[in-house]
């Protein structure tokens, strides 16, 4: 069985209450009456800003259109051509944003009012002129009260810009027949300014004139007096003095320089005796140690066979690389040279001992440090390195003796 819920019975002085009211829309330039339209597009929007909206709304206006005109074309429009008064609407709220939300807050026509005397008295009409004509509330009264106003407005400024003109002309006039006194005045004033100014430069010259005059006095007095040339010989001995001082500090750093010089060429020449002196020991040590000496009697050299080993000369003559190269070929080897730097480069000097299988340098023809470096480099890429005690061909082929002496790689066996 369903029990049916059974509705509240309401009494019989029950009032429903109200239903608030959809808030109303601010009005566009096409809902406001036409006779104010006049009013509010002179009074709110600037000459500049409506020829831009003449010239949105496509308005067949010639470009030197005066400002009367285009004032009259948008008002005889506005209340007809529905995208101009969007236009219009749009330009007006975009200008005035904070009157039209001071206004929004007025419900009443009494609010609405103060605000406008209050806007009045401060001088603030446009913004507020056009938050109470847009206003949604109907308050024809007070929108008839306000366009007496703005257009009494309109005559006071009228005629009190009709006396400004009045006064400016008289100003203009006035200022027209000072001219000529002001122009004189001028001029005369840039007379004194430039009489001035050669006078002041007349007293500069006539002080640097006086001050010369006393030091030439002086000058003279010291002359007569023998003071100044006595001075003059005391600092002409001082300055010989120095000058004999200076030339024997100068002699005996010549003599030092003479001396260390020749204990440099000393030096070098020792160092150049010593690295000779050690390659041919290495070299007599590899000899020693690839060709043992049997029963104290010297063995006939074998013939010497390279087995095609490449050979890299760094170094020595450049008159002699064609014997060498012969001696390397004849003995059945390939020779790669390089100048040590005098014209070959260090690109060239890397890739020719990648390709080399030893590697022979004169210590006499290249650097200690060239040499460190060229032994480094082959120690790195495991290259055989010999020195040679000197640039000769004798000493290249004890060295390629050594080197045949050495088990050559499987890719030259």
């Amino acid at each position: 069985m369903t029990v049916l819920s059974r509705s509240p019975v309401l009494p019989e002085d029950f009032t429903p209450p109200p239903v608030p009211a959809a808030p109303q829309r601010r009005r566009r330039m096409d809902q406001i009456p036409g006779k104010w339209h006049c009013s509010i597009i002179g009074t709110c929007l600037p000459l500049a800003e409506l020829r831009k909206i003449a010239v949105k709304a496509r308005f067949n206006l010639p470009r030197d259109a005066s400002d009367y005109r285009i004032h009259g074309a948008v008002v005889h429009h506005c209340a007809e051509h529905k995208v101009l008064s969007r236009l219009v609407t749009k330009a007006l709220d975009k200008r005035f944003p904070a009157h039209i939300a001071r206004f929004s807050r007025a419900a009443t026509e009494d609010e609405l009012a103060d605000l406008w005397r209050s806007h009045c008295d401060g001088g603030d009409v446009p913004g507020a002129y056009w938050a109470l004509m847009s206003h949604p509330v109907d308050c024809q009264t007070l929108r008839e009260q306000a366009y007496g106003e703005v257009h009494m407005l309109s005559h006071l400024s009228g005629a009190s810009q009709r006396v400004d003109m009045r006064r400016l002309a008289d100003l203009e006039r006035a200022l027209a027949s000072r001219a000529g006194e002001v122009e004189a005045l001028t001029a005369e004033r840039t007379r004194w300014r430039e009489t001035e100014t050669r006078l002041r430069h007349d007293v500069a010259a006539l002080d640097l004139h006086r001050r010369r005059a006393e030091q030439l006095e002086t000058r003279v007095a010291e002359l007569e007096s023998g003071r100044a040339l006595a001075e003059m010989r005391a600092a002409l001995e001082a300055a010989r003095a120095e000058a004999n001082e200076r030339a024997l500090g100068i002699a005996r750093r010549d003599e030092r320089i003479a001396a260390l010089e020749e204990e440099l060429t000393g030096l070098r020449a020792d160092t150049a005796r010593l690295r000779s002196r050690a390659a041919d020991l290495e070299l007599k040590l590899c000899e020693a140690a690839g060709c043992p000496r049997l029963g104290g009697a010297a063995d006939a050299a074998p013939p010497l066979d390279l087995c095609r080993r490449r050979i890299l000369y760094v170094g020595g003559m450049t008159r002699a690389v064609a014997h060498m190269r012969d001696l390397v070929i004849r003995h059945n080897g390939e020779f790669l040279h390089h100048d040590g730097g005098l014209e070959d480069g260090c690109a060239r000097l890397a890739s020719a001992l990648s390709q080399a299988d030893a590697v022979l340098c004169p210590v006499t023809c290249v650097s200690h440090n060239a040499i460190d470096t060229i032994k480094r480099d082959c120690r790195r890429a495991c290259k055989a390195f010999l020195p040679l005690p000197s640039h000769s061909v004798s000493a290249l082929e004890r060295a390629l003796r050594v080197v045949g002496r050495q088990q050559p790689s499987p890719a030259k066996a």
